[in-house]
């Protein structure tokens, strides 16, 4: 089966969203294209793998034809960035991406943009947040400040999801973080300085309904992500040409 597209979903603790985004997904299905959900069980300490396992099952044995789960477990929590390149080394879409696992971005909108970006190379499409989310908001504009004023380059709604690229532009991409949210930062940045197209889709943020974040609930950990974010602005700015030990191939 040729794969239009694959979707990355990192999973720590969603347990109870597996179900949720199952339904999310078949409601996807089309004639028109095909595509693969990897489901990154990453170090999960509730029953989120055998959650994935049931839909997985359920998948087999339904009639659905266009569209494939994989589940990748990882052993350990490798952090968001490493649930996400994990996913990025076995992904068999044309187009390749990522979005949250907590129903916060619907799954529709990772349609969405891949509409947008399909046929095209040299892009990065990303989800850029319209509503307004309070104090998430003042944080996230303190991010994107900061990131323009170290790195030079003009930043909207860093963290925004869903993310996709083409999948043959994915050997520009050799040295992706694994800690905290900094790999968004570093596809964006790397697509910017090689003067990718970037594609914006309009997106809502929705409260989550099960479970809680995992660093902005705890302040030491939340003052841990910024302090650790913004440190790593400079580590790009200083060193994205070094260090490339992190391999993809197309």
């Amino acid at each position: 089966m040729n794969i239009n597209f694959s979707i990355i979903l990192p999973c720590y603790n969603e347990s109870s969203n597996i179900k949720e985004l199952y339904k999310e997904l078949i409601s996807l299905q089309s004639q028109q294209f095909s595509f693969e959900v990897i489901f990154v069980n990453n170090g999960s300490l509730d029953d989120t793998g055998s959650k994935i396992d049931e839909i997985i099952n359920d998948l087999h044995k339904s009639k659905i034809k266009n569209f494939i789960i994989t589940k990748l477990d990882l052993e350990k929590n490798q952090g968001y960035g490493g649930g996400i390149t994990n996913g990025l080394k076995i992904a068999k879409g044309e187009y390749i991406g990522w979005t949250h696992a907590d129903l916060q971005t619907p799954l529709n909108d990772f349609l969405k943009l891949y509409c947008l970006v399909k046929d095209k190379k040299n892009i990065f499409g990303k989800g850029k947040r319209v509503n307004n989310r309070k104090f998430d908001s003042l944080i996230t504009k303190m991010h994107e400040i900061s990131a323009t004023f170290i790195l030079n380059k003009k930043f909207n709604e860093i963290n925004a999801q869903p993310k996709i690229i083409n999948r043959n532009d994915l050997f520009k991409f050799n040295n992706p973080p694994k800690k905290w949210t900094t790999i968004d930062t570093y596809f964006y940045y790397i697509s910017l300085i090689n003067n990718f197209q970037i594609i914006e889709l309009d997106v809502i943020f929705k409260p989550r309904i099960y479970g809680q974040s995992k660093w902005k609930n705890n302040f030491t950990t939340f003052i841990k992500h910024l302090f650790f974010n913004f440190i790593y602005l400079f580590k790009l700015k200083f060193n994205d040409k070094k260090n490339n030990t992190t391999k993809f191939y197309t």
